[in-house]
């Protein structure tokens, strides 16, 4: 039986894209998520010039008892030591030098030619390797190399003390027999391959990832990537468990995951990524027409009323799987008592409310009360009020529709105009008392903020999770 180690790299993507900027918080229970799932290796996001870059690694590092940290790096001593300085602490550090070898990615990604790379590769990988016992290289966009230069690059790298080799399908083209061809010409080509482990990112542009992944196991491969991220093309992490689930043991493959916690855990990093929980449709149609299937609703599913305590509702929540804080728990509560006034809450709303109150920043802004005018024959305006420090301000805006006129109402108390880059209505349940799920972008400072607000009322989602989103901006520049 072949094992092989999974790596999981979304937190570093997620950066990368800067399409869904997850908050300090959200990354840290992201990656207990996929401690808990058992994954071998979590990889960040570069340590940047920013303190928060250094602040979360150390953090992570801190918090981690069972997986390898991996932190890429560059072909500079300063960033290799930047790096190392917030991840020395962590029980299992590894250090990634990831560089691009296709002249393509070098001349015009990076601007630098092959004769300039060579010797750099081998300073600082023996330089890492000075600094840390685990050290990776990966070779990005290796497919489309130039295969002499390549295998030098390789020999280089390990005879500098890379223990982990990554090869890199980074257009996501090959066949699965072309990457299993390719990987054999590497093994030929340096011969040393064997004494390290071989890894495999592949991207899956294609939708062959999964079938890439497997021939390249069967050819050298005992490392692969995943991500479980939406939309960074990376293989994804729920459906290369699945495929080794049903086929592992007639293909020889196995991997430490907990196969048993893997739909419940990949439902709960959706949530946390703003996707909607446990993928939901978008937000339209009612009852038999709604996009929702109602029968996805699990078994253990019960109905809890504005009745129910809140002993009750936290006992419940921990028989789902999850742990929320105190403080956490009383705002879970609150919107469930909102909630629960007008339909009865069943699990989809509650993990939606786990998703939106217990994985964003601590919050500065509270929505208190909201009244909406709007119709045919008039102008749509909001009368919004919002609290902070225990100080509630009030605003009246119109706007071209009850929502556009709510973001501007509290725009005005907050004395500042963010630029709206998407905005996204998810149904959590079915049937005419169907929960909103609202997801927000906002872009500050040249960074995308993602928030996401639960509400029987798509204005009253709609403002929370506007609220959420600047929430983590005030969080981030409090803690920078």
């Amino acid at each position: 039986m072949i094992s092989i180690k999974i790596a999981d790299v979304s937190l570093g993507e997620s950066e990368q894209a800067n399409a869904m900027r997850l908050s300090f918080k959200e990354k840290l229970e992201t990656a207990k998520l996929l401690e808990k799932l058992q994954i071998d290796i979590i990889e960040t996001a570069p340590v940047g010039d920013s303190p928060a870059d250094a602040v979360f690694i150390r953090t992570l590092a801190s918090t981690l008892e069972r997986c390898t940290v991996s932190v890429p790096v560059g072909l500079d001593r300063q960033g290799v030591d930047r790096a190392w300085a917030a991840l020395s602490k962590a029980k299992l550090p590894r250090l990634n030098i990831a560089v691009p070898t296709s002249t393509v990615q070098m001349e015009y990604g990076k601007q630098i030619k092959a004769e300039a790379l060579l010797p750099l590769v081998a300073e600082i990988t023996a330089y890492c390797a000075g600094l840390c016992a685990d050290v990776e290289f990966t070779a990005v966009d290796s497919v489309r190399s130039e295969p002499a230069f390549l295998a030098e690059v390789l020999k280089a790298a390990i005879s500098s003390g890379a223990k982990t080799i990554t090869l890199c399908d980074s257009v996501g083209e090959l066949l699965p027999d072309e990457l299993s061809g390719f990987i054999s010409s590497v093994y030929a080509a340096v011969p040393e391959l064997k004494d390290v482990t071989l890894s495999l990112h592949c991207r899956d542009s294609l939708g062959l990832a999964s079938a890439a992944a497997l021939s390249g196991v069967t050819s050298g491969a005992r490392q692969v990537k995943v991500s479980s991220g939406a939309g960074f093309g990376t293989l994804s992490l729920k459906q290369f468990l699945n495929v080794i689930k049903v086929r592992g043991d007639t293909l020889g493959i196995s991997c430490g995951i907990n196969a048993t916690a893997l739909q419940r855990t990949s439902s709960q990093l959706a949530a946390l990524a703003g996707i909607g929980v446990g993928g939901g449709a978008g937000f339209s149609g009612t009852g038999a027409n709604a996009s929702y299937d109602s029968a996805e609703v699990r078994a253990e599913d019960l109905d809890f009323s504005k009745d129910t305590d809140i002993e009750i509702l936290k006992a419940h929540i921990m028989l789902l799987g999850y742990d929320v804080t105190v403080d956490d728990m009383d705002r879970i509560y609150a919107q469930f008592k909102d909630i629960s006034r007008n339909k009865k809450v069943v699990n989809r709303d509650i993990e939606a409310l786990i998703a939106e109150t217990a994985g964003q920043a601590v919050p500065t802004y509270y929505l208190r009360n909201y009244v909406i005018n709007s119709g045919s024959l008039i102008s749509a305006t909001a009368f919004v009020e919002i609290e902070k420090d225990g100080i509630v301000t009030k605003s009246l805006s119109s706007g071209d529709g009850p929502i556009d006129a709510a973001i501007k109402a509290v725009e005005q108390i907050l004395d500042v105009h963010y630029e709206l880059e998407e905005f996204r209505l998810q149904a959590v349940t079915g049937g005419r008392e169907a929960t909103g799920d609202a997801l927000i972008k906002i872009r500050h400072a040249g960074k995308l903020y993602s928030g996401r607000g639960v509400s029987t009322d798509v204005v009253g989602a709609s403002i929370r999770a506007f609220l959420s989103a600047v929430n983590k901006i005030v969080y981030e520049e409090r803690n920078l």
